[in-house]
């Protein structure tokens, strides 16, 4: 009987174990509405747009997804099936959404589940006769208190996040946020500012704003620009780290590389991202379920890639560095169009499954005006690259992802996009450096040579290379008219990043040359057995990426008729390329 119990317990450990990748259910409110309660601020354009793929983007990264919109004629034309059980964002249907969430989410936690619930609003802010900050809703209002009061806390979920992008329109690019009123700008942020969030530490924002409060709608894209990046991110293009999550830090380091290069509008869009002070690394989103995805290699020659679809709605954008994976799940579409800025292919959902290679076509860009110009050029022109990303955690107070794994090459279906845009160059994960080497002279000798130094380091594997290196170096002050001249090769294996640092630690072996000059005679010895150590620090300053390392060597030499190690310390400093 005891024996029983105890494989019970087993197996119900295990069984444990195993249901806790379901341990987490993921639902989303997503509240969209074009329209004004303010005869001063016209219409929106595409907060319903907005909605439609906020709802279709989630539903993909495998989080169950309520909509509340009123869609225009455009956006019905579309025909969208997550249209079908839309309804309308009035107050009423809020409170009904979230009484449905509630109920789910304490039924979750008395299974033992946890639960999180995603709250993105699209539409207009404002400000009432009292100066209070409020969103817009179909025949209602939401404000600070009933966000919070009505909304966040009634919820019952073990965490909230809210992405937030209230907006106005006009032109072909419209401004969106309320009056440009500067205590009107600082009652809207004070809805999601990160005091009001410190109260409760399981609640998390992201929202953008510009110098004058407000962010901003294109026509090219038929989306709101910081929805639509911000979509990109969630996507795929903002997990810095490949674990298959987006993190608060991750997220906003995304965003804000994305808007860096836009200029030329009326105002600088900057993003702001309160993670959850009780989980600061709390994932928005992910892993993802299978579906359709594009994996863009270390090889794929582009570094800028537009994804839409048939309709020309733009389904995602990513701005990646030489050496970054970068996996985009991607809403189902029967067709799709993969456009860099100066090609595009044709793709259906077969091919992408099936590893079809399109047909690249030249690209026609038809984007016209300055404002249009400012964003095509500007939008997505500074790619998400771990110096980045470091520098925007720092500034912006947040806690990093954990780097100690890569992001691992994807199987199947999307990896063909790397192979046909792929250039003939090397790997991104390998790299030459030209360095300056200074050490103590061969032989014992008092004085001090130094030289050039090139390297090779792969660094395919994570936290481990290897690599080749050549030296040469000579004493520039003779010895009693003496001078050595010594030149190595050999072949390097290191270690880095280790503890999620910059350092690095690496050995090596290899052939060298001794070479000892005076006026009057010259003596080499061309067979030395030679070794290489090292520690220091990879980073980058300036804008420069440099290795510098505290270095050791030794020869084995034949001096005096005995075979002894001859030990040099020196450093090296080196410019990679």
């Amino acid at each position: 009987m005891n024996k029983l119990g105890v494989l019970l317990g087993v197996a119900a450990l295990f069984a444990a174990r195993d249901a806790s990748a379901d341990a987490l259910v993921r639902r989303a409110l997503v509240i969209a509405h074009n329209g004004s309660d303010d005869p001063s601020l016209p219409a929106l354009r595409f907060a319903d747009d907005d909605g439609v793929l906020w709802a279709e983007t989630l539903q993909r990264l495998g989080v169950e997804t309520t909509l509340l919109v009123d869609p225009d004629a455009s956006t019905l034309a579309g025909a969208r099936p997550v249209l079908a059980g839309a309804r309308p964002p009035t107050p009423d249907e809020v409170k009904r959404e979230v009484a449905r969430l509630r109920a789910a989410s304490l039924a979750d936690d008395e299974l033992g589940r946890e639960t999180d619930v995603l709250v993105v609003y699209v539409g207009h802010g404002n400000t009432d006769e009292a100066g209070r900050a409020y969103f817009t809703l179909a025949g209602g209002r939401l404000d600070k208190a009933s966000l919070y009061a009505d909304v966040v806390d009634p919820l019952g979920a073990d965490y909230v996040h809210l992405i937030v992008d209230a907006c106005r329109a006009s032109g072909v690019v419209g401004s969106r946020g309320g009056q440009t009123d500067a205590a009107v700008l600082a009652e809207l942020r004070g809805m999601l500012a990160r005091e009001q969030l410190a109260t409760r530490p399981t609640v998390g924002a992201v929202f953008a704003e510009s110098d004058d409060g407000e962010t901003h709608e294109w026509s090219r894209i038929r989306a709101g620009v910081f929805s639509h990046v911000a979509r990109s991110g969630l996507l795929g293009a903002a997990d810095i780290n490949g674990d298959g999550q987006v993190e608060y830090s991750e997220l906003g380091a995304f965003v804000s590389a994305s808007l860096q290069g836009v200029k030329g509008l009326p105002a600088r869009l900057s993003i702001h991202a309160f993670a959850p002070t009780g989980a600061p690394r709390r994932p928005l989103v992910g892993p993802a379920p299978s579906g359709p995805s594009l994996t863009l290699s270390s090889g794929f020659g582009h570094s800028r890639l537009s994804v839409e679809d048939s309709d020309g709605r733009r389904l995602a954008d990513v701005r990646r560095s030489e050496d970054q994976y970068v996996m985009l799940r991607l809403p189902e579409r029967d067709v799709y169009w993969l456009r860099t800025p100066t090609s595009e292919a044709r793709v259906t959902l077969a091919e992408l499954s099936q590893e079809v290679l399109p047909d690249l076509k030249p690209r026609e860009l038809q984007e016209r005006g300055p404002a249009e110009e400012a964003l095509r050029r500007g939008l997505f022109a500074v790619p998400l690259d771990k110096d980045f990303y470091d520098q925007y955690v720092v500034a912006a107070g947040l806690v990093p992802v954990d780097f100690s794994r890569a992001f691992p090459p994807a199987a199947g279906g999307g990896d063909f996009v790397s192979r046909r845009f792929a250039m003939a160059s090397p790997s991104a994960s390998s790299a030459w450096e030209v360095g300056l080497v200074g050490h103590q002279a061969p032989l014992g000798l008092s004085r001090f040579s130094t030289g050039p130094s090139l390297s090779w380091r792969d660094d395919t594997w994570p936290h481990l290379y290897y690599g080749a290196r050549a030296t040469y170096s000579l004493m520039p002050v003779a010895f009693e008219g003496i001078r050595t001249h010594r030149t190595t090769v050999q072949g390097l294996f290191g270690l880095r990043d280790g503890e999620r640092t910059p350092l690095f630690l690496e050995a090596g072996l290899g052939w060298g040359v001794l070479g000892v000059t005076s006026p009057n005679k010259r003596m080499w010895d061309p067979t030395l057995l030679t070794t290489h150590a090292a520690a220091g620090v990879a980073g980058r300053l300036l804008g420069l990426k440099l290795r510098l390392a505290a270095t050791a060597s030794a020869d084995r030499v034949t001096l005096d008729g005995d075979d002894r190690w001859d030990r040099m310390f020196g450093v090296e400093l080196a410019l990679r390329r």
